[in-house]
């Protein structure tokens, strides 16, 4: 069982990579090389019982701590009613796209938000609006080299996970597919450089750039898709905090908990990862069609 589903997971991510991979062949780094390895679908985790990597600054995550679960999940005790009227009167500009994602008006973000007529469709173009209807890959050339770094250290910490696809399937083989299938989630990608804790116009772009794409994801309503924000002078810990504060709470009073994964992890660079409606590992491992075989049914 093992064996398969390792070779189809290192099979979708080779199709899926290969032309996010084609964006970054312009520049001429040692990353762009690691990139079309990862595309193509080699060197995926090391053996179990030796021959690891002694790769350094591959940051936390993969090999190291998971990026799923509770990991990012800051535990304070809070008053959960004086934090929803402190978030949602702080933004109240954003009010028109929370109460469009909010999932009824039963939600506990509802009794902040007022108007329970919101329109049936979401204005995204709306010049007037705090929100952005924001290009999926980067367009600035440092902003590709941050991200092309990145997408290496990814490449590096899943090669760090020991896989041994000749035994039963292990954890590391279930930790192996787990980080996989959220890499092949993400389909969109932002670098916000300057972007530090501790600073309003800082704190405004990130939070403008997370709710923007959140909303994004929410309007195309697609199984298994994602965004990756990459905040390169962000501390870990701030914007692990910023995370809970600004998303995970807020998500939960308007109901999207289930469709939404979120997580603040640091894989080469601090970043946030939006998932949406993440679907879960198929039972049976895939399987190539046997010559005259069909899967149409």
């Amino acid at each position: 069982m093992g064996i398969s589903r390792i070779a189809s997971a290192t099979l979708l991510l080779g199709c899926v990579l290969l032309p996010l991979a084609d964006a970054f062949t312009s520049f001429k780094n040692p990353t762009t090389s690691s990139l079309l390895r990862l595309a193509a679908g080699k060197g995926f985790g090391q053996p179990s019982g030796g021959g690891g990597s002694n790769r350094s600054g591959g940051g936390k995550g993969f090999g190291g701590e998971k990026t799923y679960g509770d990991i990012a999940v800051i535990k304070d005790v809070i008053d959960t009613e004086a934090a929803m009227n402190e978030f949602f009167s702080s933004n109240e500009l954003w009010h028109p796209l929370f109460r469009n994602l909010a999932t009824s008006s039963s939600v506990p973000a509802m009794s902040f938000l007022g108007d329970t007529n919101a329109p049936a469709t979401f204005d995204f173009d709306n010049a007037q609006a705090p929100w952005k209807r924001l290009a999926g890959i980067p367009t600035d050339d440092s902003d590709k080299q941050v991200l092309a770094s990145v997408l290496d250290s990814m490449h590096a910490n899943l090669v760090d996970i020991p896989v041994d696809e000749g035994t039963k399937e292990d954890d590391n083989d279930v930790h192996f597919l787990e980080e996989g299938r959220r890499m092949l989630a993400i389909s969109r990608f932002h670098v916000l450089q300057g972007t530090k804790g501790g600073c309003m116009d800082s704190y405004d772009r990130l939070f403008c750039t997370c709710w923007s794409e959140l909303m994004e994801l929410r309007v195309k309503d697609e199984a298994s898709t994602g965004s990756l924000i990459v905040v390169p002078e962000y501390e870990l810990s701030d914007l692990r905090r910023f995370t809970d504060r600004n998303l995970l709470r807020p998500i939960q009073w308007l109901g999207m908990e289930a469709d939404f994964e979120i997580v603040s992890m640091q894989i080469g660079k601090p970043a946030i990862r939006l998932l949406h409606k993440l679907q879960d590992m198929p039972d049976e491992p895939w399987k190539e069609p046997e010559e005259g075989e069909t899967t149409e049914e």
